[in-house]
């Protein structure tokens, strides 16, 4: 995850139940983007985690709230006036919805564009939409890209 992009996703990561077990979790999740050209000012929000965290390169949704399309999701970074950065996936509880699979990425949020599309990840693409972060019920079937 880039400097810039630590800042805005706050975890709290608490030990293991188990003191022998070497692994932690993340008990709580914090998004606070600022004013941003991809995904506009999104306040803070806290989110309980349920599950361990998921980040790569890009994972491509089968379908999103918007569409029944399948989209390709990366995280957004400040980074160089803008540029694509790792995306994470991560079970959530959701006061409205119950438990979700919260898609998140950097300082920026996240960017969506449909899979059939071969634009190159950039703010003016018409194709193209940038969002805080996504919710999606938890059966969806993800894709997950290790590789650009």
């Amino acid at each position: 995850m880039c400097t810039s992009c630590k800042k805005t996703i706050g975890q709290r990561i608490l030990g293991a139940d188990n003191p022998t077990d070497n692994e932690t979790f993340v008990d709580q999740l914090m998004i606070d983007l600022e004013e941003n050209e991809n995904s506009g000012y999104f306040p803070i929000q806290i989110f309980e985690t349920q599950g361990k965290p998921r980040s790569v390169k890009m994972i491509t949704v089968p379908n999103i709230p918007q569409s029944d399309a399948p989209h390709d999701v990366v995280g957004w970074c400040s980074d160089d006036g803008g540029s694509a950065c790792n995306v994470t996936a991560v079970a959530v509880g959701d006061s409205g919805l119950g438990q979700v699979t919260m898609i998140y990425g950097g300082n920026h949020g996240i960017r969506l564009r449909p899979s059939s599309s071969d634009s190159i990840w950039r703010l003016d693409a018409t194709d193209q939409l940038g969002e805080p972060y996504i919710l999606l019920p938890i059966s969806v079937d993800l894709i997950f890209h290790e590789k650009k």
